[in-house]
Protein backbone atom coordinates (compact mmCIF):
# COMPACT_ATOMS: atom_id res chain seq x y z
CA UNK A 1 0.00 0.00 0.00
CA UNK A 2 2.82 2.39 0.85
CA UNK A 3 4.50 1.69 -2.51
CA UNK A 4 1.23 2.37 -4.36
CA UNK A 5 0.71 5.55 -2.33
CA UNK A 6 4.20 6.74 -3.22
CA UNK A 7 3.66 5.98 -6.91
CA UNK A 8 0.34 7.87 -7.00
CA UNK A 9 1.84 10.84 -5.19
CA UNK A 10 4.81 10.89 -7.61
CA UNK A 11 2.59 10.81 -10.69
CA UNK A 12 0.17 13.40 -9.28
CA UNK A 13 3.01 15.94 -8.97
CA UNK A 14 3.20 16.10 -12.77
CA UNK A 15 -0.54 16.40 -13.32
CA UNK A 16 -2.02 19.90 -13.71
CA UNK A 17 -4.76 20.85 -11.29
CA UNK A 18 -7.13 23.74 -10.74
CA UNK A 19 -6.10 25.87 -7.76
CA UNK A 20 -8.68 26.69 -5.14
CA UNK A 21 -9.77 30.35 -5.05
CA UNK A 22 -7.80 32.48 -2.62
CA UNK A 23 -10.72 34.83 -2.07
CA UNK A 24 -14.42 34.55 -1.37
CA UNK A 25 -16.28 33.78 -4.60
CA UNK A 26 -19.75 35.30 -4.73
CA UNK A 27 -22.84 33.51 -6.02
CA UNK A 28 -23.00 35.58 -9.22
CA UNK A 29 -19.38 34.75 -10.09
CA UNK A 30 -19.93 31.07 -9.32
CA UNK A 31 -22.90 31.05 -11.68
CA UNK A 32 -20.73 32.62 -14.41
CA UNK A 33 -18.00 29.98 -14.02
CA UNK A 34 -20.61 27.21 -13.96
CA UNK A 35 -22.27 28.55 -17.12
CA UNK A 36 -18.86 28.85 -18.82
CA UNK A 37 -17.99 25.22 -18.04
CA UNK A 38 -21.41 24.15 -19.34
CA UNK A 39 -20.95 26.17 -22.53
CA UNK A 40 -17.52 24.65 -23.22
CA UNK A 41 -18.92 21.16 -22.77
CA UNK A 42 -21.82 21.87 -25.12
CA UNK A 43 -19.41 23.22 -27.76
CA UNK A 44 -17.25 20.11 -27.40
CA UNK A 45 -20.36 18.03 -28.07
CA UNK A 46 -20.78 19.79 -31.44
CA UNK A 47 -17.13 19.52 -32.57
CA UNK A 48 -16.63 16.33 -34.56
CA UNK A 49 -13.42 14.36 -34.24
CA UNK A 50 -10.89 15.08 -36.97
CA UNK A 51 -10.33 11.99 -39.08
CA UNK A 52 -13.76 10.43 -38.53
CA UNK A 53 -15.84 10.03 -41.70
CA UNK A 54 -19.12 11.78 -40.80
CA UNK A 55 -21.29 9.20 -42.53
CA UNK A 56 -19.52 6.29 -40.82
CA UNK A 57 -20.24 7.15 -37.18
CA UNK A 58 -21.92 4.18 -35.50
CA UNK A 59 -24.49 5.43 -32.98
CA UNK A 60 -24.35 3.67 -29.62
CA UNK A 61 -27.14 2.81 -27.17
CA UNK A 62 -28.79 6.03 -26.03
CA UNK A 63 -28.87 5.18 -22.32
CA UNK A 64 -25.08 5.64 -22.18
CA UNK A 65 -25.44 9.04 -23.83
CA UNK A 66 -27.67 10.01 -20.90
CA UNK A 67 -25.70 8.49 -18.01
CA UNK A 68 -22.27 9.46 -19.34
CA UNK A 69 -23.26 12.63 -21.27
CA UNK A 70 -21.78 11.19 -24.47
CA UNK A 71 -22.21 12.21 -28.07
CA UNK A 72 -20.64 9.69 -30.43
CA UNK A 73 -18.26 11.04 -33.06
CA UNK A 74 -17.59 14.32 -31.24
CA UNK A 75 -15.06 15.41 -28.62
CA UNK A 76 -17.52 14.11 -26.01
CA UNK A 77 -17.56 10.58 -27.47
CA UNK A 78 -16.34 9.25 -24.11
CA UNK A 79 -18.20 11.92 -22.14
CA UNK A 80 -17.82 11.65 -18.39
CA UNK A 81 -17.67 7.86 -18.63
CA UNK A 82 -13.99 7.48 -17.66
CA UNK A 83 -14.39 9.85 -14.68
CA UNK A 84 -17.55 8.17 -13.38
CA UNK A 85 -16.16 4.66 -13.92
CA UNK A 86 -12.89 5.46 -12.15
CA UNK A 87 -14.69 7.16 -9.25
CA UNK A 88 -17.10 4.28 -8.73
CA UNK A 89 -14.34 1.66 -8.95
CA UNK A 90 -12.25 3.45 -6.34
CA UNK A 91 -15.29 4.02 -4.12
CA UNK A 92 -16.05 0.30 -4.28
CA UNK A 93 -12.47 -0.64 -3.44
CA UNK A 94 -12.36 1.79 -0.51
CA UNK A 95 -15.82 0.80 0.71
CA UNK A 96 -14.90 -2.89 0.60
CA UNK A 97 -11.66 -1.98 2.45
CA UNK A 98 -9.53 -3.53 -0.30
CA UNK A 99 -7.80 -0.15 -0.38
CA UNK A 100 -7.27 1.21 3.13
CA UNK A 101 -8.15 4.89 3.10
CA UNK A 102 -9.83 7.04 5.74
CA UNK A 103 -11.63 9.70 3.71
CA UNK A 104 -12.09 11.78 6.86
CA UNK A 105 -8.37 12.56 6.76
CA UNK A 106 -7.31 15.37 4.38
CA UNK A 107 -4.22 13.50 3.19
CA UNK A 108 -6.24 10.39 2.33
CA UNK A 109 -8.89 12.47 0.54
CA UNK A 110 -6.13 14.11 -1.52
CA UNK A 111 -4.70 10.68 -2.35
CA UNK A 112 -8.17 9.45 -3.38
CA UNK A 113 -8.60 12.48 -5.68
CA UNK A 114 -5.19 11.94 -7.28
CA UNK A 115 -5.88 8.23 -7.77
CA UNK A 116 -9.24 9.06 -9.37
CA UNK A 117 -7.62 11.38 -11.90
CA UNK A 118 -4.94 8.85 -12.80
CA UNK A 119 -7.44 5.99 -13.11
CA UNK A 120 -9.76 8.20 -15.18
CA UNK A 121 -7.00 8.69 -17.76
CA UNK A 122 -6.25 4.96 -17.75
CA UNK A 123 -9.92 4.12 -18.36
CA UNK A 124 -10.09 6.84 -21.04
CA UNK A 125 -7.04 5.35 -22.77
CA UNK A 126 -8.63 1.89 -22.85
CA UNK A 127 -11.95 3.23 -24.15
CA UNK A 128 -10.30 5.56 -26.67
CA UNK A 129 -8.20 2.67 -27.99
CA UNK A 130 -11.32 0.52 -28.31
CA UNK A 131 -13.14 3.24 -30.26
CA UNK A 132 -10.11 3.88 -32.49
CA UNK A 133 -9.36 0.33 -33.59
CA UNK A 134 -12.71 -1.49 -33.29
CA UNK A 135 -14.40 -0.19 -36.42
CA UNK A 136 -16.89 1.98 -34.50
CA UNK A 137 -15.91 4.84 -36.81
CA UNK A 138 -15.96 2.77 -39.98
CA UNK A 139 -12.87 1.94 -42.01
CA UNK A 140 -10.04 4.29 -41.03
CA UNK A 141 -6.26 4.34 -41.48
CA UNK A 142 -3.66 3.89 -38.72
CA UNK A 143 -2.93 7.63 -38.78
CA UNK A 144 -6.63 8.44 -38.39
CA UNK A 145 -6.90 5.97 -35.49
CA UNK A 146 -3.92 7.60 -33.76
CA UNK A 147 -5.41 11.07 -34.24
CA UNK A 148 -8.76 9.95 -32.85
CA UNK A 149 -7.05 8.40 -29.83
CA UNK A 150 -5.10 11.61 -29.09
CA UNK A 151 -8.19 13.80 -29.48
CA UNK A 152 -10.25 11.62 -27.12
CA UNK A 153 -7.50 11.67 -24.48
CA UNK A 154 -7.15 15.47 -24.67
CA UNK A 155 -10.94 15.89 -24.55
CA UNK A 156 -11.18 13.67 -21.45
CA UNK A 157 -8.47 15.72 -19.75
CA UNK A 158 -10.31 18.97 -20.55
CA UNK A 159 -13.55 17.51 -19.12
CA UNK A 160 -11.65 16.50 -15.96
CA UNK A 161 -10.36 20.06 -15.58
CA UNK A 162 -13.85 21.51 -16.10
CA UNK A 163 -15.21 19.22 -13.40
CA UNK A 164 -12.34 20.15 -11.08
CA UNK A 165 -12.90 23.86 -11.79
CA UNK A 166 -16.45 23.61 -10.50
CA UNK A 167 -15.70 21.32 -7.55
CA UNK A 168 -12.76 23.40 -6.33
CA UNK A 169 -15.09 26.25 -5.41
CA UNK A 170 -15.16 28.32 -8.60
CA UNK A 171 -18.56 27.01 -9.59
CA UNK A 172 -21.63 25.37 -8.09
CA UNK A 173 -22.02 21.66 -7.40
CA UNK A 174 -20.28 19.09 -9.56
CA UNK A 175 -19.26 19.24 -13.19
CA UNK A 176 -20.28 15.61 -13.64
CA UNK A 177 -23.83 16.31 -12.44
CA UNK A 178 -24.00 19.51 -14.49
CA UNK A 179 -23.01 17.80 -17.75
CA UNK A 180 -25.53 14.98 -17.21
CA UNK A 181 -28.35 17.44 -16.48
CA UNK A 182 -27.49 19.60 -19.50
CA UNK A 183 -27.40 16.55 -21.78
CA UNK A 184 -30.83 15.35 -20.63
CA UNK A 185 -32.33 18.85 -20.83
CA UNK A 186 -30.87 19.29 -24.32
CA UNK A 187 -32.44 16.04 -25.51
CA UNK A 188 -35.83 17.06 -24.10
CA UNK A 189 -35.68 20.48 -25.78
CA UNK A 190 -34.69 18.94 -29.13
CA UNK A 191 -37.60 16.50 -28.99
CA UNK A 192 -39.95 19.33 -28.12
CA UNK A 193 -38.85 22.10 -30.49
CA UNK A 194 -36.42 20.79 -33.13
CA UNK A 195 -37.28 22.41 -36.50
CA UNK A 196 -35.53 19.69 -38.52
CA UNK A 197 -37.59 17.55 -40.88
CA UNK A 198 -35.96 14.13 -40.65
CA UNK A 199 -38.95 11.82 -40.23
CA UNK A 200 -40.70 9.83 -42.97
CA UNK A 201 -44.00 11.54 -42.17
CA UNK A 202 -42.66 14.88 -43.39
CA UNK A 203 -43.28 16.60 -40.05
CA UNK A 204 -40.85 18.50 -37.86
CA UNK A 205 -38.76 16.46 -35.45
CA UNK A 206 -39.93 18.48 -32.41
CA UNK A 207 -43.33 17.25 -31.26
CA UNK A 208 -44.66 20.74 -30.44
CA UNK A 209 -43.81 22.09 -33.90
CA UNK A 210 -44.99 18.85 -35.53
CA UNK A 211 -48.35 19.14 -33.76
CA UNK A 212 -48.93 22.71 -34.96
CA UNK A 213 -47.74 21.77 -38.45
CA UNK A 214 -50.19 18.86 -38.59
CA UNK A 215 -53.08 20.97 -37.28
CA UNK A 216 -52.43 23.83 -39.71
CA UNK A 217 -52.20 21.45 -42.66
CA UNK A 218 -55.57 19.89 -41.77
CA UNK A 219 -54.19 16.55 -40.65
CA UNK A 220 -55.36 16.87 -37.05
CA UNK A 221 -53.33 15.43 -34.20
CA UNK A 222 -53.60 11.75 -35.17
CA UNK A 223 -50.29 11.78 -37.15
CA UNK A 224 -48.34 12.89 -34.04
CA UNK A 225 -50.03 10.71 -31.40
CA UNK A 226 -47.71 7.80 -32.13
CA UNK A 227 -44.94 8.19 -34.71
CA UNK A 228 -42.63 5.57 -36.21
CA UNK A 229 -38.83 5.35 -36.12
CA UNK A 230 -38.73 6.53 -32.48
CA UNK A 231 -39.64 10.06 -33.48
CA UNK A 232 -40.98 12.32 -30.67
CA UNK A 233 -44.74 11.96 -30.36
CA UNK A 234 -47.59 12.96 -28.05
CA UNK A 235 -47.51 9.61 -26.23
CA UNK A 236 -43.89 10.27 -25.30
CA UNK A 237 -44.71 13.87 -24.39
CA UNK A 238 -47.51 12.89 -22.00
CA UNK A 239 -45.43 10.06 -20.53
CA UNK A 240 -42.58 12.49 -19.89
CA UNK A 241 -44.87 14.88 -17.98
CA UNK A 242 -46.36 12.04 -15.93
CA UNK A 243 -42.95 10.58 -15.10
CA UNK A 244 -41.59 13.96 -14.05
CA UNK A 245 -44.47 14.34 -11.59
CA UNK A 246 -44.02 10.75 -10.36
CA UNK A 247 -40.27 11.14 -9.84
CA UNK A 248 -40.74 14.45 -7.99
CA UNK A 249 -43.28 12.74 -5.72
CA UNK A 250 -41.03 9.72 -5.12
CA UNK A 251 -38.12 11.99 -4.23
CA UNK A 252 -40.29 13.65 -1.59
CA UNK A 253 -41.52 10.41 0.03
CA UNK A 254 -39.61 9.56 3.20
CA UNK A 255 -39.96 7.92 6.59
CA UNK A 256 -39.06 10.15 9.54
CA UNK A 257 -37.47 8.35 12.49
CA UNK A 258 -37.67 10.41 15.71
CA UNK A 259 -34.31 11.07 17.39
CA UNK A 260 -33.23 13.15 20.35
CA UNK A 261 -30.01 14.62 21.71
CA UNK A 262 -28.77 12.52 24.62
CA UNK A 263 -27.44 15.46 26.67
CA UNK A 264 -30.55 17.62 26.27
CA UNK A 265 -33.79 15.71 26.73
CA UNK A 266 -35.89 18.54 25.33
CA UNK A 267 -34.17 18.52 21.94
CA UNK A 268 -36.13 16.59 19.31
CA UNK A 269 -35.40 15.98 15.64
CA UNK A 270 -36.13 13.50 12.86
CA UNK A 271 -33.82 11.31 10.81
CA UNK A 272 -35.34 11.05 7.29
CA UNK A 273 -35.04 7.79 5.36
CA UNK A 274 -36.03 8.50 1.76
CA UNK A 275 -37.96 6.03 -0.36
CA UNK A 276 -35.28 6.41 -3.06
CA UNK A 277 -32.62 5.73 -0.42
CA UNK A 278 -29.83 4.88 -2.86
CA UNK A 279 -31.08 7.37 -5.45
CA UNK A 280 -30.16 6.40 -9.04
CA UNK A 281 -26.86 4.71 -8.19
CA UNK A 282 -28.27 1.20 -8.95
CA UNK A 283 -29.50 2.16 -12.42
CA UNK A 284 -26.15 3.84 -13.18
CA UNK A 285 -24.36 0.62 -12.23
CA UNK A 286 -26.78 -1.44 -14.33
CA UNK A 287 -26.35 0.91 -17.31
CA UNK A 288 -22.58 0.57 -17.02
CA UNK A 289 -22.87 -3.23 -17.14
CA UNK A 290 -25.29 -3.13 -20.09
CA UNK A 291 -23.10 -0.63 -21.92
CA UNK A 292 -19.90 -2.60 -21.42
CA UNK A 293 -21.60 -5.82 -22.60
CA UNK A 294 -22.86 -4.00 -25.69
CA UNK A 295 -19.48 -2.42 -26.46
CA UNK A 296 -17.54 -5.65 -25.92
CA UNK A 297 -19.95 -7.70 -28.01
CA UNK A 298 -20.04 -5.19 -30.88
CA UNK A 299 -16.25 -4.82 -30.93
CA UNK A 300 -15.68 -8.60 -30.95
CA UNK A 301 -18.34 -9.15 -33.62
CA UNK A 302 -16.98 -6.37 -35.81
CA UNK A 303 -13.43 -7.68 -35.44
CA UNK A 304 -13.75 -11.48 -35.37
CA UNK A 305 -17.28 -12.69 -35.94
CA UNK A 306 -18.99 -10.93 -38.86
CA UNK A 307 -19.53 -14.31 -40.51
CA UNK A 308 -21.33 -15.54 -37.33
CA UNK A 309 -19.39 -18.81 -37.04
CA UNK A 310 -18.13 -18.35 -33.47
CA UNK A 311 -20.69 -19.92 -31.12
CA UNK A 312 -19.40 -18.18 -27.96
CA UNK A 313 -19.40 -14.75 -29.59
CA UNK A 314 -22.89 -15.44 -30.94
CA UNK A 315 -24.09 -15.93 -27.35
CA UNK A 316 -22.46 -12.64 -26.39
CA UNK A 317 -24.08 -10.79 -29.26
CA UNK A 318 -24.76 -10.82 -32.99
CA UNK A 319 -25.16 -7.67 -35.06
CA UNK A 320 -25.90 -6.42 -38.53
CA UNK A 321 -24.86 -3.32 -40.41
CA UNK A 322 -27.62 -1.08 -41.69
CA UNK A 323 -27.49 0.81 -44.99
CA UNK A 324 -26.29 3.83 -43.04
CA UNK A 325 -23.34 1.85 -41.64
CA UNK A 326 -24.75 1.54 -38.11
CA UNK A 327 -24.26 -1.66 -36.12
CA UNK A 328 -27.59 -2.96 -34.76
CA UNK A 329 -27.89 -5.91 -32.31
CA UNK A 330 -29.90 -8.85 -33.63
CA UNK A 331 -29.34 -11.57 -30.99
CA UNK A 332 -27.36 -12.78 -28.02
CA UNK A 333 -26.91 -11.03 -24.67
CA UNK A 334 -26.22 -7.66 -26.32
CA UNK A 335 -29.69 -7.79 -27.90
CA UNK A 336 -31.44 -8.27 -24.57
CA UNK A 337 -29.51 -5.58 -22.68
CA UNK A 338 -30.69 -2.90 -25.11
CA UNK A 339 -34.21 -1.52 -24.92
CA UNK A 340 -36.75 -2.10 -27.72
CA UNK A 341 -36.99 1.69 -27.67
CA UNK A 342 -40.70 2.08 -28.41
CA UNK A 343 -44.12 0.49 -28.14
CA UNK A 344 -43.67 -0.66 -31.73
CA UNK A 345 -40.42 -2.40 -30.82
CA UNK A 346 -42.01 -3.92 -27.70
CA UNK A 347 -44.96 -5.35 -29.65
CA UNK A 348 -42.61 -6.70 -32.30
CA UNK A 349 -40.55 -8.62 -29.73
CA UNK A 350 -42.20 -8.66 -26.26
CA UNK A 351 -39.72 -11.26 -24.96
CA UNK A 352 -36.91 -8.76 -25.52
CA UNK A 353 -38.85 -6.07 -23.63
CA UNK A 354 -39.59 -8.35 -20.69
CA UNK A 355 -36.00 -9.63 -20.58
CA UNK A 356 -34.57 -6.10 -20.70
CA UNK A 357 -36.81 -4.80 -17.90
CA UNK A 358 -36.27 -7.95 -15.83
CA UNK A 359 -32.48 -7.83 -16.13
CA UNK A 360 -32.46 -4.10 -15.34
CA UNK A 361 -34.60 -4.49 -12.20
CA UNK A 362 -32.59 -7.51 -11.03
CA UNK A 363 -29.29 -5.63 -11.43
CA UNK A 364 -30.76 -2.58 -9.68
CA UNK A 365 -31.73 -4.75 -6.70
CA UNK A 366 -28.29 -6.38 -6.59
CA UNK A 367 -26.39 -3.12 -6.82
CA UNK A 368 -28.69 -1.34 -4.35
CA UNK A 369 -27.93 -3.95 -1.69
CA UNK A 370 -24.25 -3.86 -2.59
CA UNK A 371 -24.00 -0.05 -2.50
CA UNK A 372 -25.80 0.24 0.84
CA UNK A 373 -23.28 -2.13 2.40
CA UNK A 374 -20.12 -0.51 1.04
CA UNK A 375 -21.20 3.08 0.46
CA UNK A 376 -21.58 4.05 4.11
CA UNK A 377 -25.38 3.77 3.99
CA UNK A 378 -25.83 0.55 5.95
CA UNK A 379 -27.82 0.58 9.23
CA UNK A 380 -24.62 -0.06 11.21
CA UNK A 381 -22.85 2.95 9.67
CA UNK A 382 -25.87 5.22 10.18
CA UNK A 383 -26.17 4.06 13.81
CA UNK A 384 -22.49 4.79 14.42
CA UNK A 385 -22.86 8.28 12.95
CA UNK A 386 -25.91 9.08 15.10
CA UNK A 387 -24.28 7.80 18.30
CA UNK A 388 -21.04 9.70 17.59
CA UNK A 389 -23.16 12.85 17.09
CA UNK A 390 -24.73 12.31 20.52
CA UNK A 391 -28.13 11.25 19.18
CA UNK A 392 -30.47 8.45 20.24
CA UNK A 393 -33.96 7.11 19.52
CA UNK A 394 -36.31 8.27 22.31
CA UNK A 395 -37.38 5.44 24.59
CA UNK A 396 -34.49 3.15 23.60
CA UNK A 397 -31.03 2.56 25.01
CA UNK A 398 -28.30 4.70 23.41
CA UNK A 399 -26.25 1.95 21.77
CA UNK A 400 -25.29 1.41 18.10
CA UNK A 401 -26.76 -2.10 18.11
CA UNK A 402 -30.17 -0.85 19.28
CA UNK A 403 -30.33 2.04 16.80
CA UNK A 404 -29.08 -0.24 14.00
CA UNK A 405 -31.93 -2.67 14.64
CA UNK A 406 -34.56 0.10 14.60
CA UNK A 407 -33.24 1.87 11.49
CA UNK A 408 -32.40 -1.38 9.72
CA UNK A 409 -36.06 -2.31 9.27
CA UNK A 410 -36.72 0.88 7.35
CA UNK A 411 -33.49 0.93 5.34
CA UNK A 412 -33.90 -2.68 4.17
CA UNK A 413 -37.44 -1.97 2.96
CA UNK A 414 -36.73 1.30 1.14
CA UNK A 415 -33.59 -0.15 -0.44
CA UNK A 416 -35.60 -2.92 -2.12
CA UNK A 417 -38.61 -0.74 -3.00
CA UNK A 418 -36.45 2.12 -4.27
CA UNK A 419 -34.37 -0.18 -6.47
CA UNK A 420 -37.47 -1.77 -8.00
CA UNK A 421 -39.04 1.65 -8.65
CA UNK A 422 -35.99 3.17 -10.36
CA UNK A 423 -35.55 -0.01 -12.39
CA UNK A 424 -39.18 0.11 -13.53
CA UNK A 425 -39.00 3.81 -14.37
CA UNK A 426 -35.71 3.45 -16.25
CA UNK A 427 -36.80 0.34 -18.15
CA UNK A 428 -40.48 0.78 -18.92
CA UNK A 429 -40.20 4.50 -19.75
CA UNK A 430 -38.14 3.67 -22.84
CA UNK A 431 -41.03 1.69 -24.30
CA UNK A 432 -43.20 4.81 -24.45
CA UNK A 433 -40.52 6.96 -26.12
CA UNK A 434 -40.09 9.12 -23.01
CA UNK A 435 -38.03 12.25 -23.72
CA UNK A 436 -34.61 12.02 -22.11
CA UNK A 437 -35.34 8.39 -21.03
CA UNK A 438 -36.56 7.34 -17.59
CA UNK A 439 -32.98 7.19 -16.29
CA UNK A 440 -32.37 10.69 -17.60
CA UNK A 441 -35.43 12.08 -15.85
CA UNK A 442 -34.38 10.42 -12.57
CA UNK A 443 -30.95 11.98 -12.88
CA UNK A 444 -32.19 15.38 -14.05
CA UNK A 445 -34.70 15.84 -11.21
CA UNK A 446 -32.24 14.64 -8.57
CA UNK A 447 -29.54 16.99 -9.87
CA UNK A 448 -31.94 19.93 -10.12
CA UNK A 449 -32.99 19.39 -6.51
CA UNK A 450 -29.34 19.38 -5.44
CA UNK A 451 -28.75 22.64 -7.29
CA UNK A 452 -31.83 24.15 -5.69
CA UNK A 453 -30.40 23.30 -2.26
CA UNK A 454 -27.01 24.71 -3.23
CA UNK A 455 -28.53 27.97 -4.47
CA UNK A 456 -30.55 28.37 -1.27
CA UNK A 457 -27.46 27.72 0.84
CA UNK A 458 -25.30 30.13 -1.17
CA UNK A 459 -27.95 32.84 -0.98
CA UNK A 460 -28.34 32.41 2.79
CA UNK A 461 -24.60 32.52 3.45
CA UNK A 462 -24.31 35.71 1.37
CA UNK A 463 -27.14 37.37 3.29
CA UNK A 464 -26.02 36.08 6.70
CA UNK A 465 -22.20 35.58 6.78
CA UNK A 466 -22.35 34.27 10.35
CA UNK A 467 -24.51 31.40 9.13
CA UNK A 468 -21.78 30.48 6.66
CA UNK A 469 -19.35 29.88 9.51
CA UNK A 470 -21.85 27.59 11.19
CA UNK A 471 -22.28 25.65 7.95
CA UNK A 472 -18.54 25.32 7.53
CA UNK A 473 -18.02 27.92 4.80
CA UNK A 474 -14.49 29.28 4.53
Amino acid sequence: MSAARGLIESISRFMPEVARPTRKIGLAEKLVWTALAMLIYLIMGEVYLYGVPRGQVTEQIFILHVVFAQKTGTLTTLGIGPIVTAGILLQLLVGAEIIKLDLKKPEDRALFTSASKILSLVVAAIQALAFSVSGMFGTITTVQAALIFIQLMIATFVIMMLDELIQRGWGLGSGISLFIAVGVAQDIMIKLFSPMIVSPDGLYQGVILATFQSLLSGGGISPVIMRTHNMPDLVGFMTTIILILVVIYLNAVEVDIPISYAKFSGFRAKYPVKLLYVSVIPVIFASMIFGNVYYLASILWNTYNQDGNNVFLNLLGTFKKTEGGQIVPTGGLAYYVTSPGSIEGLLKDPIRGIAYAGLLIALCLLFAKFWVNIGGLSPSKVAEQLVSAGMQVPGFRRAPEVIEKIIGKYISTVTVLGAILVGLIAGVADYTNTFGTGTGLLLLIGIMYQYYQLLVRERLTEMYPALGKILGET
